[in-house]
């Protein structure tokens, strides 16, 4: 049986939705501080204060907190294979089912 356009959409439709409550979710799980503009314009100050030695110390440390959004990629993935998984597994019965 081939998949139909609509059914195609239907199942895209759902699996946004559900990426997308899921990853609120998620966010409101997290703590939040401050505004980023506020940080970033604290951080811009701190930076034109510090010697360039003491400066490359500070962005090397900033830019490994960045990188540790890897943590919301690797959420997505994750809740994307298990989905895609769930998805195939009742797509199957589904199929045999007809």
């Amino acid at each position: 049986m081939k998949m139909t356009k609509e059914i195609e959409e239907i199942i895209n439709l759902t699996i946004t939705e559900h990426m997308g409550k899921s990853y609120a979710d998620w966010k409101l799980s997290q703590s939040s501080v401050t505004e980023p503009d506020e940080i970033e314009e604290a951080y811009k100050k701190v930076i034109e204060t510090l010697p360039a030695e003491q400066e490359e110390v500070i962005t090397k440390y900033c830019d490994a907190i960045f990188n540790s959004g890897a943590e919301t990629e690797e959420f997505f993935y994750r809740l994307g294979v298990r989905d895609g998984l769930k998805l195939k597994k009742l797509m199957k019965l589904i199929l045999t089912e007809i």
